[in-house]
């Protein structure tokens, strides 16, 4: 019975290259900080003006953790 050889590989190198790939085709224009204002204001125009029955099931999904609980960032 042959015995196994170990095998391992260093992706290091291979990351680094991957995320300057990523970071070129963002390009020069691309701001992070806008992108996160951007989301925020999307998920509070989302959840924003529920009704009653779509705010208890909003408050459901917020206590299962299946939401953030970001109600105090939206006020």
């Amino acid at each position: 019975m042959a015995t196994l050889v170990p095998f391992t590989i260093d992706l290091t190198a291979h990351e680094g290259i991957r995320l300057a790939a990523v970071l070129n085709a963002l390009g020069s224009l691309w701001d992070p900080s806008d992108v996160y204002t951007s989301e925020a204001e999307a998920h509070r125009m989302l959840y924003a003006h529920l009704d009653p029955e779509q705010q208890a099931i909003y408050d459901q999904l917020v206590a299962a953790g299946v939401l953030p609980d970001t109600r105090e960032a939206m006020r």
